[in-house]
Parts: structure tokens; C-alpha cells; sequence
């Protein structure tokens, strides 16, 4: 679970923002608060919501988050001369020559623990014109296996220490091919360090749709090819979503990975590009929800709520607060744009972003409006303005 976001100088962000996602110990109990695997008696809720008006900056607060989990993953492949994607800086000069900073504490269980302990991974990237344009000015992992944070690795630019429990010196061979626009983890991974292998592992933990990359389309039917059982249970479900839709199924043919749909009452199968926009929308997300129940991972999802008909929303945020289905803890982090979904949210799991005067993205989470009762509706007081970020209309 991710238990706190910390950003600045990120896209529409300037000044830091913090997201603590801890619930405080007077709130009830209920599903959609799961305890840490590593702090127990510590809650966290199960799914996140952001809201507020369009290009407030809600994509960000989850876009840092992707960036860095895929820059620890995968920035090893980035050319030695090419800057690093993902990551600008606050569109105003005084913050061009700044780095971004992002800091995320979250729980998992790695390098050979026995049990989860709190991670703590930050990461910062400069902006100032150099011959390899942005690169890494600082990168950290800790761990409080005991309740205090521990070094494991510690870079300054091209300065590198570790703790004992990553195996590895400084004068190591190995550490000479971290580039400075490449993680550790993601380095070492490549040349087989066990530690950065367990990290890059556990990082596969998170899903996302931000990497809409060419070819998604034909990716997600090899998914559900590789996996039947997924298939399996997303016709379940898609003939309780679309009342004539009977089944999906694979074929291959001259042009690739095809799907068909069966509908009852035709008298031929629907191709892919002709179903509905929703139906389409959920064959996306689907494999990303189900992966995050099924290993107890983390869905970040832009825009979750588009092309679904509102009676879904709440029907998968009952999945991720249901022990039947969601038994390892897995937590859904997304933006969304219908408020009526507050109906179905508790305060602490609701977050809003607006610009003041349209300066850079402040983030608050409803929890911290002083007064705001648990019994109220989300809803009528968010369209009341009483909570803050609602778009100006009129």
C-alpha cells in the first residue's frame, strides 16, 4: 500500500504538496480501511479519489507517481545522451533551474524479509541544461524494518553509498554503469544484483493506464490470452454489464490478435472497434483492477470513470473494500470527474485539487476541512462549493 506522496516542482505543482493517506484511529471500521502489512493497527483506505475541476492538476498527483515507479523500473533503457521522459518542471521561470522532488512511503516485502516493512523512495531529477539534459540529482531508498528508517542505497549525482543489508560498495565494479539519467534499481537490475532484482519485482506490484503507449490494444488481448482465467472471468462480468453480450473471445488472423463479441439475437460476431466505448473502456481496466486484488498491488488510473455507466464505479470500489476479493490488501488510486462517486467514499479516501487564482496545484484531502462530519453528503456539500474545487461554470 502507499501510504504517503510527497511532490514539488512537478508539472502544475510548484510549491511541495503532501498526500498522507494514514486514517485516523477514531474513524470506524469498515472495508475500505485495511490495516499496513507492515504497521498493524495503522489503516490505510483501499481506494483514493481525486477530484476536482479539469486541468487542476488531479492527473499529476498520480502521474508523479507512475513516473517514478517506471523510471526506477525501466530508465536503464533510455539512450546515455538522452533526457529523462516523464518528468517537467513547473512552466515558470523561477522554477526551471529546480529539481522535482518526489518522495513516496509505502509497504512491501523485499530483499529476503521475512515480513513487509515501510519503504521510503525518493528521487530527484535536475532541469539544468547540462550535455545529457535531465538527470538524477538525488536518489534514496530507506526501510524501517523497526520502525526507523535505515539507509539501503543514498546517491548524490554520480556520489554513491549503500547500507549492508544491499550488498554492494561503492567502488564496486557494477556502480561505474549507473548512468546519471538511469536508476540504481533499474542499473543494477540489468547486471543481476539480487537486491535491485527483489526491488524491480515488487515494483511490477503497480499498475497503471497513464503509459497509453501505440499498441496498447493488441497488448491487452495478449494479456487475456496469456491469461484465460482472466478472460474467463471478465466475460462473467461483461454479461452483467452488457445485458445482450454473451462472451469475448481470441482469434489470430492475418492482421494479429483479434477479438470477437457474441451478442444475443445477432446472427454475426461483433468486432472490437464496433462495441461500445464503455465496453471498451473496461476491457482496459479490468486486467489492471483484477491484477491488484488478485497480488494485493496498486491500480493508479487516470480518469477512471470515463465511458462507464455510473452504477459500475460503485460496484468496483465494493470490490476493493471486500475481503472475499481484495484478501491481500490490494489499494486503487484514481481521478475521476463524476461527483456523485463521493457517495460512495468515506472523507479520508477523497482528495481535491484546484489552483487558486490560478496559481500552481494544491491537493487537500476532505478529511483535513475543518468541521466536515462523517454523517453529511460528500456529494451535496462538494456541488454547494462548501468543499472547494469546483469548476467556475457561467
Amino acid at each position: 500500500m502507499i501510504h504517503r506522496i510527497s511532490l514539488e516542482n512537478f508539472f502544475s505543482v510548484a510549491e511541495e504538496q503532501v498526500l498522507d493517506f494514514r486514517v485516523p484511529a477514531n474513524a470506524p471500521d469498515l472495508g475500505s480501511f485495511r490495516d499496513s502489512a507492515a504497521l498493524p493497527g495503522v489503516r490505510f483506505p483501499t481506494a483514493i479519489g481525486f477530484f476536482g475541476p479539469n486541468a487542476s492538476g488531479k492527473s499529476n498527483m498520480l502521474r508523479a507517481l507512475s513516473a517514478t515507479a517506471t523510471f526506477a523500473r525501466h530508465s536503464f533503457s533510455i539512450p546515455p545522451l538522452e533526457a529523462i521522459p516523464l518528468f517537467q518542471p513547473y512552466a515558470t521561470k523561477g522554477w526551471w533551474d529546480r529539481p522535482t522532488k518526489i518522495r513516496i512511503d509505502f509497504d512491501v516485502r523485499v530483499l529476503g524479509e521475512t515480513n513487509f516493512s515501510v519503504y521510503r523512495y525518493e528521487l530527484g531529477i535536475g532541469h539544468t541544461p547540462t550535455t545529457c539534459g535531465r538527470q538524477v540529482t538525488h536518489e534514496a531508498l530507506f526501510h524501517a524494518p523497526n520502525g526507523r528508517f535505515r539507509r539501503i542505497f543514498e546517491r548524490q549525482h554520480q556520489e554513491f553509498e549503500f547500507g549492508r543489508e544491499f550488498a554492494l560498495t561503492s567502488d564496486d565494479a557494477r556502480v561505474r554503469s549507473i548512468r546519471p539519467n538511469a536508476s540504481v534499481i533499474s542499473t543494477l537490475a540489468q547486471l543481476n544484483h539480487r537486491g535491485a532484482t527483489s526491488l524491480i519485482k515488487a515494483l511490477k506490484g503497480l499498475v497503471t493506464n497513464f503509459e497509453r503507449l501505440p499498441g496498447r490494444e493488441g497488448t491487452m488481448l495478449a494479456f487475456y490470452r496469456k491469461y484465460p482465467g482472466y478472460l474467463r472471468r471478465l466475460n462473467r462480468f461483461l454479461r452483467r454489464l452488457d445485458l445482450g453480450l454473451e462472451a469475448m473471445r481470441l482469434e489470430q488472423d492475418v492482421s494479429g490478435l483479434v477479438a470477437k463479441f457474441l451478442h444475443a439475437g445477432l446472427d454475426r460476431e461483433i468486432a472490437l472497434p464496433e462495441e461500445s466505448a464503455g465496453t471498451r473502456r473496461f476491457l482496459e481496466i479490468f486486467p489492471l483492477l483484477q491484477y491488484a486484488l488478485d497480488h494485493g498491488g496498486i491500480a493508479v488510473l487516470d480518469e477512471l470513470d470515463i465511458y462507464l455507466h455510473p452504477l459500475l464505479m460503485p460496484e468496483i470500489l465494493r470490490w476493493f473494500a471486500s475481503f472475499p476479493k481484495n484478501p491481500k490488501g490490494g489499494q486503487l488510486l484514481f481521478t475521476a470527474h463524476n461527483p456523485a462517486i463521493l457517495n460512495e467514499l468515506e472523507k479520508e479516501q477523497v482528495f481535491f485539487t484546484q489552483k487558486p487564482d490560478g496559481r500552481s496545484t494544491r491537493v487537500y484531502g476532505a478529511a483535513q476541512i475543518q468541521g466536515l462530519r462523517r454523517e453529511p453528503n460528500l456529494l451535496k456539500k462538494y456541488l454547494s462549493g462548501a468543499l472547494g474545487a469546483v469548476p467556475q461554470i457561467g
